[in-house]
């Protein structure tokens, strides 16, 4: 009987994307709903995936130059998300000399069937890259991207960025790219690609500049094909995850502002976009919606408030869930306290005022009613999807107390919570960072002085979180975390609460 439950989860006949994230498709069509709630390109057809040396002119002496263990992934770039309609006549033309077995077709020969505003085109030629580039392309793709989602069969570094980046390679997103690559290896020790590092990071930065000055002209001789708003968007995104990963300094702040600004004009475009840019649209605003409300929580930055909860509003549940591991509605009402914080701070009262204090109460029923639901399409990771679901539930309720009631880690109340998250700290899964801000918040408010044994366990539970990827802004968080312990050590009396994260010399730190 087991046997035929588990047979059942699969079927052959289910369309493509169900089949990567093993999970049973419901095989609707032309699109199944798995696909349609997630945001997914539908296909039911043959994916064709080269993982031998394709036959096309290349420089033999670059590939026997790369690393042996790289050769693979470069190898099925070649062919990237090829179906079995992009070998259809109308899709390729060739020459009559490639029929008779003359030279080999060439990447000019070969047209695109895209609508110059659509990042993903239907047919990717083969491409080309120098030795270089290529390792620091296989490094994002095979070693990077899977450690930056929570859900494998959802990633959109790989299903959205990698193939926009590789259609328009004269644009900036190529160089972030390869810019995020280098900087990975440098923080790992491979000092040798820090030179790669800047490099990539200044071309980016001048193509993005060039690519907004093209755009605002709205001169249409003087936009190309790599030049669009979606490129914006993304290159953006991806500048950002580079200054995070780099030093997490004030500057990736600059370009989160630059992107929320920018995503807001974006959305009132969503009726004329297709699948594929809202997909991306949707991708960038999790992205950057989640790092402006939880950075507000560190007590380093104001959020955008108004406008981040409606951009938040405009994104389907389940793909914030999927990308964050936290559910929309807690979101949003995580933002709904740094509203309801800065309400008091402008009101200067000691008392709250009724209607400030409704809101409070509020959100307070609200996280405690909260029915955190994880959908069956997230199959094998629904358990883990739970635990970080709930451990950020959990924070909310702490980070409600200590910011808006003033309340210390000694309060009854206070400890409760803490206890309870504490429990499932273990659980709280290492594969990537998104457990990051509730072990801050807990750290920061919720720790009594004389809890060494929870000291020691946030510790190591923060120093594996930074072996997964090396991130900054897992340093800075525990920097940040060893100074209030120091302060609550030499002054237990002063500032109990939210209070005591102010006016700390980290600066803004990412905790999405």
């Amino acid at each position: 009987m087991k046997s035929h439950v588990k047979g059942e989860l699969r079927t052959r006949s289910g369309c493509r994307k169900c089949r990567e994230r093993r999970v049973k498709c419901p095989e609707q069509h032309p699109i199944c709903s798995h696909c349609k709630r997630l945001g997914f390109i539908c296909r039911y057809e043959i994916k064709l995936n080269w993982q031998h040396v394709v036959s096309f002119e290349c420089d033999d002496s670059v590939v026997q130059r790369l690393p042996q263990d790289l050769l693979v992934s470069i190898q099925s770039w070649m062919f990237l998300n090829t179906v079995q309609s992009d070998f259809h006549s109308e899709n390729i033309h060739t020459r009559p000399s490639d029929r008779l077995g003359r030279p080999p077709m060439q990447a000019e020969d070969i047209e695109f069937q895209s609508d110059t505003l659509t990042p993903y085109p239907r047919y990717l030629p083969p491409f080309r890259l120098g030795e270089a580039e290529s390792y620091l392309w296989s490094y994002f793709n095979e070693f990077m991207s899977p450690q930056i989602v929570i859900d494998p069969g959802f990633n959109p570094y790989q299903d959205i960025v990698l193939r926009m980046a590789a259609y328009s390679q004269d644009g900036p997103l190529f160089q972030c790219v390869l810019a995020a690559a280098a900087n990975q290896l440098q923080i790992i020790g491979r000092n040798e690609y820090e030179r790669a590092m800047w490099l990539h990071r200044a071309r980016a930065l001048h193509l993005l500049r060039t690519q907004v000055a093209q755009l605002a002209s709205e001169d249409p001789r003087e936009v190309g094909r790599g030049t669009s708003k979606d490129q914006i968007i993304a290159s953006a995104l991806m500048l950002t995850f580079f200054e995070i990963s780099k030093d997490c300094s004030d500057s990736w702040t600059v370009h989160a502002d630059f992107a929320r600004s920018f995503l807001a004009s974006r959305l009132g475009e969503l009726g004329t976009l297709s699948a594929e840019q809202e997909a991306l649209l949707y991708f960038a605003v999790t992205y950057f919606v989640s790092h402006d409300i939880l950075a507000a929580t560190g007590g380093t930055l104001m959020e955008a408030a108004e406008m981040v909860t409606e951009m938040c509003r405009a994104v389907d549940k389940s793909t914030i869930l999927a990308l964050t591991g936290c559910p929309r509605d807690l979101l949003i009402l995580i933002s709904e306290i740094n509203q309801i914080s800065s309400l008091i701070e402008q009101s200067d009262r000691k008392q709250l005022p009724p209607s400030i204090q409704q809101r409070r109460d509020n959100v307070e029923r609200l996280l405690h009613q909260l029915h955190q639901e994880v959908p069956e399409g997230f199959g094998s990771f629904k358990s883990e999807f739970v635990v970080i679901a709930e451990v950020k539930r959990l924070a909310a309720i702490l980070y409600l107390y200590s910011r808006i009631d003033g309340a210390g880690p000694h309060e009854p109340h206070v400890v409760r919570v803490t206890s309870l998250i504490l429990s499932l700290v273990p659980k709280i899964s290492l594969r990537t960072h998104t457990g990051l801000w509730p072990l801050f918040i807990v750290a920061t408010l919720g720790i009594r002085p004389e809890c060494d044994e929870d000291r020691k366990l946030l510790l190591g539970r923060l120093a594996a979180l930074q072996q997964t990827r090396q991130l900054a802004s897992v340093k800075k968080a525990r920097l940040i975390i060893e100074d209030v312990w120091k302060s609550r050590d030499l002054h237990p009396n002063e500032s109990p609460g939210w209070n005591i994260l102010q006016g700390r010399r980290h600066g803004a730190i990412s905790l999405a």
